[in-house]
C-alpha cells in the first residue's frame, strides 16, 4: 500500500495556532498537553497507562471514554503496542479505538495501513477571554458586567439538578447509558461547573465545564428543541465561559465534530479559534 498522507483523513498541516499567541503554530507538546486536559475533563471508568499511552474504557459509551490517547512518543515497538491494545479491547468485547491528532502522524499511518477506519473527525477550538476579539463580542452583546449574562442562569458544582434536563434534551432513555454518563461525571476529579439557562422559569439549555490549570473544557452544550432559535445556546456558552473565568480559567476550549456546522458557526462568533484537529481510528469489523 502506498504512503498515506495526513490530509487523507482530515488533518491539514500548518493550520494550528498557539494556545496563547495567535499566529504561532501549536507544537506537539502543546497538543498532547491539551489532550491530557480533555481526557481529565471526561474521566473513563477504567484507565491503563502504557508506554506514554492512556488506554481508556467506559463500557463502550462515547469515543472519548473508550479509546487510546497518546501523551508521549513510544519507546516500545509500535506493532507490539497496537497488538496489546487490540487484545485488551477484544477482552472487553469492544473495537479497539485510537484518538489521534496531527501529533500522531506515524501511528495514524500505521493504523490506516492496518485497515482502521476514520470515525468522527473533529476540531479543537480555543477562546482567550483576554483577547480583543472576545472583548468585542462582549461589547457587541452590551455586556459590561457578568451579572447581565448570568440573569436566568443557574450554576452548580454538582450535576444533581442538571442531569434530568440534559438527558431529556439529548433523548437518552437507555438506563445503562444514563448510568454510564453519570459515572463519567462522578469520576471526573478536576473542578466542575454545571450550567442551566432558564426560559419562562424552565430549564431550556444546559452546558458543563471541566476546569484545570487555567483552561475550561466547555462541553455537553444543548438546548431544548422547543426553545431553539432564541439565542439560549449562545447565552449558555457565554455564561459558562465567564463563570469559568471567575474560577480562574482564562481559556475556554471545546471539541466539535467537523460536520456540525451550526455549532461551529456559533463558536466562531463567540471568538473560538481552531487550533488542531483529531479523529478516531477504529478497528471496525475486527
Amino acid at each position: 500500500m502506498g504512503k498515506i498522507k495526513s490530509e487523507e483523513f482530515g488533518f491539514k498541516k500548518h493550520e494550528t495556532k498557539s494556545l496563547k499567541e495567535k499566529g504561532e503554530k501549536m507544537n506537539i507538546n502543546e497538543i498532547r498537553e491539551m489532550e491530557k486536559k480533555a481526557a481529565n475533563g471526561w474521566a473513563a471508568m477504567e484507565t491503563l497507562e502504557y508506554d506514554g499511552w492512556e488506554i481508556r474504557f467506559g463500557n463502550g459509551y462515547t469515543g472519548r471514554a473508550n479509546s487510546v490517547v497518546i501523551y508521549e512518543d513510544s519507546t516500545k515497538r509500535m506493532a507490539d503496542k497496537v497488538n496489546y491494545c487490540e487484545n485488551l479491547y477484544a477482552s472487553k468485547g469492544i473495537p479497539c479505538n485510537f484518538k489521534v491528532t496531527e501529533a500522531d502522524e506515524e501511528l495514524s499511518k500505521y493504523l490506516l495501513n492496518k485497515g482502521y477506519k476514520v470515525v468522527t473527525p473533529s476540531d479543537v477550538m480555543i477562546l482567550d477571554t483576554e483577547s480583543g476579539d472576545f472583548k468585542k463580542v462582549l461589547a457587541d452583546e452590551g455586556i459590561n458586567d457578568n451579572s447581565q449574562i448570568f440573569k436566568d442562569v443557574i450554576f452548580s458544582d454538582s450535576p444533581t439538578d442538571w442531569y434530568e434536563p440534559y438527558f431529556e434534551f439529548e433523548g437518552f432513555t437507555d438506563e445503562k447509558k444514563i448510568e454510564a454518563y453519570k459515572k463519567f461525571h462522578e469520576n471526573t476529579k478536576v473542578t466542575k461547573l454545571y450550567v442551566r439557562t432558564l426560559f419562562e422559569g424552565k430549564t431550556a439549555a444546559v452546558a458543563s465545564c471541566a476546569i484545570e490549570d487555567g483552561y475550561s473544557l466547555l462541553h455537553n452544550v444543548i438546548t431544548d428543541e422547543k426553545y431553539r432559535g432564541l439565542g439560549l445556546g449562545r447565552k449558555t456558552c457565554l455564561a459558562a465561559i465567564l463563570k469559568s473565568k471567575e474560577k480562574g480559567a482564562r481559556f475556554s476550549y471545546l471539541q466539535v465534530v467537523k460536520d456540525n456546522e451550526i455549532a461551529i458557526g456559533l463558536y466562531k462568533k463567540l471568538g473560538f479559534k481552531k487550533v488542531y484537529e483529531y479523529c478516531y481510528l477504529k478497528n471496525i469489523g475486527h
